[in-house]
């Protein structure tokens, strides 16, 4: 079996159009722990036997993905460099390991018969090929609903735990069901032995009272293929057969047809996506495997090391220390002409369009983040291979800066991290190479030496009022403390930043603060600045507002 190292990496929903719509019913995550105190995050991905020097320099609290299974390298205990994470923990920095939950290659497995069992394929049971991600082996997507392929997942995950890792995000988690290029995206994919049974179940669960005229009314099934409850789920011979009936109504090759009365039961899955209100089958059964699988992992921790993991994954999913959400094009996260979603890198003409705000867009992701899995830390970061990437890579230096201090800062005002980008594993220039660890290191350190205003906080419900424009205002409420802090990123860019001075800034706070300062990035130490409250009317004036001011509410 080849052991080749593949160094690229492709995200199904960073390079090509997102597709389907699933989610969750609300789903509580482990609150609380080392990952609420985490307050500088970056992203640095290394294959697993690599280590990147960079992240000691920067020293943030947690890399999200340190390592990652790409790869047939991390199958086995020896592909791994374990000695790193010690060197990371005498920077005090929190290593996560991480893979794939969903790429997989016939050199994975010991047999083709077996990569077919694993693989998930369409409404004729035909495996579905992945073409689309440009690697030279043949890859397909891994079937969740295939017990033997969680085994497999929970497998490589325990070699980590067993290295010493402080926790597991999983990547991609349920993007199987796309269809890929070969269908246009369209659905046409998990339709496999595993999951038609686990649907008949899901049906039987929801409609214990229907009788067979029911199933016919209802869903247009025929004498010969219905839902019976006489019958074990999994015997599809005599059971219902999904994949006999899409074919027999002709939307085999498009399952999710409008016309078909089955396709909301059987749900649409949004890559990295598990909404709290979606009820639907797909949606019902993902989140179950997940948390079955997240679950037996932290016992084993618990178990053998005796100590506690922390979980994440890509995108928006319950049962997470820390949500760490990937940005790329065609995303679901805004809906636009174009369908590429949300605009986190905003560039025009090849320059930082700094006067776009992302805070609308922040505010869904944490807001979103809540509901799925409670109130846990939420990180951002660009995700890649894809233009989005592409384009902050190409922005000229001090745009690059001006990224992070305008949209990182934005992220901060608004209760998510930002994870400051070192490296990924398709040879893209680094942070070092580009000119801005030292950079990283100097402007992090503001938010490491104020930790205790960004941890636990929620978004106020009281409007802030700037009085200059171009100006993005948000005030954060912390729980607990009950600290109150405003936030106020500027928008005022033409290819630099366009300081603006001189300008009163207003809100309305439940009792007037007995202590106001006004601390910055972009200044050394705090300030007083001058204010006025009567009957919980507050008004605070700005002297200069560079990139990103904080005024804390004591």
């Amino acid at each position: 079996m080849s052991r080749r190292s593949r160094l690229l990496r492709w995200s199904l929903c960073a390079a090509l159009p997102a597709f389907a719509i699933g989610a969750p019913p609300a789903a509580a995550a482990g609150a609380g722990g080392p990952a609420a105190d985490f307050a500088v995050f970056a992203f640095s991905q290394s294959d697993v036997g690599q280590e990147d020097p960079q992240v000691y320099r920067l020293a943030p609290d947690v890399t999200i993905r340190a390592i990652g299974k790409w790869s047939t390298n991390g199958d086995e205990a020896t592909d791994y460099n374990f000695a790193q994470i010690a060197r990371y923990h005498r920077k005090g920095i929190t290593f996560m390991g991480s893979g794939t939950a969903s790429v997989i290659f016939p050199q994975d497995f010991a047999t083709a018969a077996v990569f077919d069992d694993m693989s998930t394929r369409d409404a004729d049971n035909n495996p579905v090929p992945h073409d689309e991600f440009g690697f030279p082996e043949p890859a397909r997507r891994g079937n969740m609903f295939n017990p033997k392929y969680r085994r497999y997942l929970l497998d490589w995950a325990k070699i980590q735990v067993d290295g010493g890792v402080d926790g597991v995000n999983f990547d991609e988690v349920n993007a199987g069901f796309s269809g890929g290029q070969k269908y246009g995206f369209n659905g046409n994919e998990g339709f496999d032995d595993y999951a038609v049974a686990d649907f008949n179940r899901y049906l039987l669960a929801k409609y214990p009272a229907f009788t067979a005229a029911d199933w016919k009314s209802r869903f247009g099934m025929s004498d010969d293929n219905l839902v019976r409850g006489d019958v074990a789920p999994d015997d599809l011979a005599r059971n219902f057969n999904y994949r006999g009936y899409l074919r027999a109504h002709g939307w085999h090759l498009d399952p999710l047809a409008a016309a078909n009365p089955l396709a909301g039961e059987w749900g649409r899955v949004i890559a990295n996506r598990m909404y709290a209100d979606d009820t639907s089958f797909t949606a019902t059964y993902l989140r179950r495997y997940w948390k079955q699988t997240v679950d037996e992992l932290r016992a084993y921790a618990r178990r053998t090391a005796h100590r506690r993991i922390l979980i994440s994954s890509n995108g928006l999913l319950p049962y997470v220390d820390f949500t760490s959400v990937g940005m790329y094009p065609w995303n679901p996260d805004e809906q636009t002409p174009d369908y590429r979603g949300a605009d986190y890198v905003p560039v025009v003409d090849g320059h930082l369009n700094g006067a776009k705000s992302l805070q609308a867009n922040y505010r869904y992701l944490k807001d979103k983040s809540r509901q799925i899995a409670g109130d846990v830390p939420v990180a951002v970061f660009i995700d890649w291979p894809n233009d989005m990437m592409t384009n902050y890579l190409n922005l000229p230096p001090g745009e690059q800066r001006d990224y992070w201090r305008i949209f990182g800062a934005e992220a901060y005002a608004n209760g998510l991290f930002p994870a400051f980008h070192l490296k990924d594993t398709v040879g893209s220039p680094t942070a070092e190479q580009q000119g801005l660890l030292g950079f990283f290191q100097t402007y992090s350190q503001f938010y490491r030496s104020h930790r205790s205003l960004y941890r636990d906080n929620a978004a106020g419900t009281q409007a802030v009022r700037a009085g200059a424009d171009h100006v993005s205002a948000s005030v954060l409420v912390q729980r607990g403390s009950g600290t109150r802090t405003l936030h106020l990123v500027n928008h005022h860019y033409d290819r630099g930043i366009i300081a603006q001075a001189g300008f009163a800034v207003e809100t309305d706070v439940p009792s007037c603060p007995r202590r106001i300062t006004m601390i910055s990035p972009d200044f050394a130490g705090s300030k007083v600045p001058a204010s006025s409250c009567r009957h919980g009317k507050l008004t605070v004036t700005v002297d200069r507002l560079n990139y990103y001011n904080v005024i804390v509410l004591r």
